[in-house]
Order: structure tokens, then C-alpha cells, then sequence
């Protein structure tokens, strides 16, 4: 009974890697430069940076982003509202068709909160990033300091 119980999970887990591994497979999204800002190691929180292109004849729109080494994820943009520079949600970011996002100090970039230790230069992170279209693609951004 535990083996049977054993070979079906195995199964269900082999199943839901073969479904995401087909996600992007035409590589529609591709991702360019990724770095995370390396911040005093009493500071637990700091942003993430990378141009995402997108190559497919439609939009697409980022769902989530996700990695096992921090707490919460989410993307920001740092935008001018009313003479004050405000970091605002941006939910459901779209790429355009035949067009590319750039993740920038002083525009968009990816928050990352509740750091689960502090990061050091050229420590590798790995996040997931999860698109409506080309499904979950996971990123390796290097820690540098600049």
C-alpha cells in the first residue's frame, strides 16, 4: 500500500514537471542582465533588476514572481505623483508583443522582503517568474554591488 501510495506521487510529480517543462519551450520569453542590489547585511530587503523580452506575436503578462530564500516577492514601480517619487504595486505587469520591459533602478524592479539571510556579493538567487502565456520560467539573478 505505502509503495503504491509512493509510485503515485512519483507520478503526479513527473506529470507537473513535464507540463511546466513544455511552458516557454519556444523561449517567447527570454530574460537579459539580472542582478540584485547587495544592500549592509542588516538590511533584509532590496530590489531586483532585468530586462524581460518578449519574441511572441502576443502580449504577455507577468502573474507572480516567486523564490524559495525570500519571504515575499513583488513588483514595484518608483514613480513622480504629485512631486513626491512613490513605490508603487504594479500588478499583472504586461509585455508587449514583439517588446521588452526593462527592470531599472528608478522604474520597475522586483522588491524583495523578508530576506531569509543576508546576501552576500555574488551569491546566486534563484526566482520564478510565472507569465499568463509561457507559464513559470525560473531566472538565476547574481548579488552585485553597485
Amino acid at each position: 500500500m505505502a509503495l503504491a501510495r509512493i509510485l503515485v506521487t512519483l507520478s503526479i510529480l513527473l506529470l507537473s514537471n513535464l507540463i511546466n517543462a513544455h511552458s516557454n519551450e519556444d523561449k517567447t520569453i527570454t530574460f537579459s542582465t539580472p542582478w540584485i542590489r547587495l544592500l549592509p547585511p542588516t538590511v533584509m530587503h532590496t530590489a531586483a533588476y532585468v530586462t524581460i523580452d518578449n519574441s511572441s506575436n502576443k502580449p504577455d503578462t507577468l502573474l507572480n514572481v516567486t523564490s524559495t530564500v525570500v519571504n515575499s516577492l513583488s513588483v514595484h514601480q518608483t514613480k513622480n505623483v504629485d512631486g513626491m517619487m512613490k513605490m508603487l504595486s504594479a500588478d499583472n505587469l504586461q509585455i508587449p508583443a514583439h517588446g521588452k520591459i526593462t527592470l531599472a533602478p528608478g522604474g520597475y524592479h522586483i522588491m524583495l522582503m523578508g530576506l531569509e539571510s543576508s546576501l552576500v556579493e555574488n551569491q546566486e538567487i534563484t526566482m520564478t517568474f510565472e507569465f499568463k502565456n509561457a507559464g513559470e520560467i525560473e531566472v538565476v539573478f547574481p548579488v552585485v554591488k553597485r
